[in-house]
């Protein structure tokens, strides 16, 4: 680590990247499906549904999955695209998140192939990134999530941040309740609710400062330097 005094936590789904990946992972599965349009809806309602707290995280995760057949070729053409959705504040930073690798972790509801092959343009360390990961089977479809890792359940990030043991002060950005909800580690967590993508009410009402762009993190960080 270095000097800096603060670790910075950052969300990926509609924060890092101005999407959903799952949802444009679901696009992508149904491509072919003959109920592409009726299946994609109730995908993209369950992730908002997530997102604000009206259901658990898990629930959100679990109702998704039951509506798609997704496979390794998919998860491969997401992985070929996702830096085109790359927020355009976030690329206006990369020299600053190459430079402070160090004191940058990824917490994502996501998942951890995909994320990495995003952020490979900031140089973010891969273990610093924790997220989902998909579970497969022989054929390369996949089952499910792997539910040993915490972002698999409500309260996810928050028992990774206790595992990790971190105790600089933190700042956490991002646009969900899972996000939010870290605000529970206790008195040395600032949290930013992220709006440049999508603004949810019930988050922004929880956060400390509210970020219309990757600007006024940065701000934000200089005013505790």
């Amino acid at each position: 680590m270095s000097s800096l005094p603060w670790v910075l936590i950052l969300d990926f789904d509609s924060t890092i990247v101005s999407i959903e990946s799952l949802d444009l992972l679901a696009e992508i599965s149904l491509m072919d499906d003959p109920e592409k349009e009726k299946k994609l809806k109730k995908v993209i309602s369950l992730t908002k549904a997530g997102m604000a707290g009206e259901i658990t995280f898990q629930d959100s995760l679990n109702k998704r999955f039951s509506l798609l057949n997704i496979h390794q070729s998919d998860v491969d053409r997401v992985c070929s695209i996702i830096q085109n959705y790359i927020s355009s504040s976030f690329i206006k930073y990369s020299a600053w998140m190459k430079k402070n690798a160090n004191q940058i972790f990824i917490f994502s509801g996501g998942f951890k192939q995909i994320i990495t092959q995003a952020l490979k343009p900031f140089n973010i360390l891969e273990d610093h990134i924790f997220a989902n990961e998909f579970l497969f089977d022989e054929s390369g479809n996949i089952l499910g999530v792997d539910l040993s890792i915490p972002f698999s359940r409500s309260n996810g990030k928050l028992e990774q941040a206790k595992q990790m043991k971190l105790s600089m002060p933190l700042v956490v950005v991002g646009d969900g309740n899972t996000d939010a909800e870290m605000k529970n580690l206790g008195s040395q967590v600032s949290f930013l609710a992220y709006i440049e993508n999508i603004k949810r009410d019930s988050v922004v009402k929880e956060a400390d400062a509210v970020a219309e762009s990757f600007d006024d993190v940065i701000h934000f960080l200089d005013k505790m330097e």
